[in-house]
């Protein structure tokens, strides 16, 4: 999903906005196999942390523009959810050596966590704030949770827009740009961007080897990315084709593209193997809400899972519900039995209990 309003008005406006935005909320109540969890910042990307008891979160500013962008944890025993401070202490072999410390606080889009090969838990975080860069961040565990630090970057001096990365088994990452701008300000006429032509592509980074873009991954919106196990491909969602697409890291090529049925937006992996994603119905209820900065905008919801390794591979909606339960979804973490969604907009998050 967008981290900046389409046009330059839209930031100052939404700020009038607010009280309006803030006064629709649906009630939190829960319904046929779900459960919201309300008067939270919405989690636009979560990843699940290694004590299976918390949830890190990235917070993106909402259609109403009322929110800072940064990173949150939540405990998954209480549904409690805190700011998650960043300390900044380089360290080398995390990122590019000559990338500068930040200028200012981070912020959060797409995230991704995972093992380094000493052990060590990192996440990649995309910032816009101050800079276009993916941020190096380790956490580490605190007798209460989590706490996090800023070892390294890689910045993009070019002018594409991160949306979403993923850490690959090189020590290195592949990243999706929803398109290029000299700004957040997107390059075309809403309208336009959402229409389902290429906007962006993927570009990826190894130690010892600069930020690239790859060949033949260009693609409608590119948003949410994974990498497979053994680092051989990429599945990634163009948000506007309604697609989940398989590109080859090594061909250099997009071997599959698999219809879903909705506008997917992050990727997780489940236990099983199976790919999760979650998104929204129809393209028409998200252009509104984003022109009147609706932050509890009516969005009807999917979210469903892919079996990456059939053939052909099988996709299998797990949930679907029309307006009025959840104001978008953005990403689908699986938490043992259940299933949390998060949305880029509104003030919760979705817990699927399977039941």
């Amino acid at each position: 999903m967008f981290n900046r309003p389409a046009h330059p008005a839209i930031g100052v406006m939404a700020l009038l906005f607010t009280t309006m935005a803030g006064a629709d909320a649906p009630p939190c109540e829960p319904g046929p196999g779900y459960e919201p969890v309300c008067g939270i910042a919405p989690p636009e990307d979560m990843e699940l942390a290694a004590d299976a008891r918390h949830l890190f979160m990235s917070i993106t500013p909402g259609l109403g523009g009322q929110h800072r962008p940064r990173l949150r944890i939540m405990d998954l025993q209480t549904h409690q959810a805190r700011d998650l401070d960043v300390a900044v202490e380089p360290e080398a072999g995390w990122g590019e050596a000559t990338c500068p410390t930040p200028p200012q606080a981070l912020g959060a889009h797409g995230i991704h966590l995972s093992e380094r090969p000493d052990g060590r838990q990192q996440l990649l975080v995309v910032n816009h704030d101050g800079r276009e860069a993916i941020e190096f961040v380790e956490v580490l565990p605190i007798q209460d949770g989590w706490t996090a630090v800023w070892r390294g970057c890689v910045e993009n001096t070019g002018l594409g827009k991160f949306n979403d990365v993923a850490a690959t088994p090189d020590g290195g990452f592949v990243a999706t740009v929803m398109f290029e701008s000299e700004s957040m300000k997107p390059p075309m006429a809403l309208e336009q961007l959402l229409d389902g032509r290429e906007t962006g592509y993927l570009m990826t980074w190894a130690p010892g080897k600069p930020l690239t873009e790859l060949a033949g991954s260009r693609a409608p919106f590119p948003n949410g990315i994974q990498v497979s196990k053994d680092g051989r491909h990429a599945w990634f969602a163009a948000w506007t084709a309604s697609e989940i697409w398989q590109y080859d890291l090594e061909s250099n090529r997009v071997v599959s593209r698999i219809p879903v049925g909705y506008m997917v937006d992050n990727l997780s992996w489940a236990q099983d193997g199976r790919l999760l994603g979650a998104g929204i119905n129809d393209v028409n209820e998200f252009i509104q809400c984003f022109i009147e900065h609706t932050e509890h905008c009516a969005m009807g919801i999917t979210v469903s899972a892919l079996d990456t390794t059939s053939e052909p591979v099988g996709h299998e909606v797990l949930f679907t519900t029309g307006p009025g339960v959840l104001a978008g979804a953005s990403v689908a973490v699986e938490v043992g039995s259940d299933i949390y969604v998060g949305t880029f907009t509104s003030d919760r998050l979705l817990r699927l209990t399977g039941e």
